[in-house]
């Protein structure tokens, strides 16, 4: 998909913790796009935050991170 010109995904990595009670939690995501010839560094750690926007962009990135792990899934379990 990234080899496409007009199109590009964003890879991400989380950082997760696991409570007492045995629950994983993301603490922060990093997501990435491949570089191009004018933003050759395309990277961004998302946290939660504490106001409304940070709010939903905290949302976004957990939804990129279930999209790829959903993809990946369907990849190399479905194929």
């Amino acid at each position: 998909m990234n080899s496409l010109p007009e199109r590009k995904a964003y890879a991400s990595r989380t950082i997760l913790f696991i409570t007492k009670a045995g629950v994983l939690r993301p603490i922060a995501i990093e997501l990435s796009l491949p570089p191009t010839l004018t933003s050759p560094q395309n990277k961004k750690v998302y946290t939660q935050g504490h106001d409304a926007t940070a709010h939903w962009i905290w949302k976004l990135a957990k939804a990129h991170v279930s999209s790829n792990d959903a993809g990946i899934h369907q990849l190399v379990n479905h194929w």
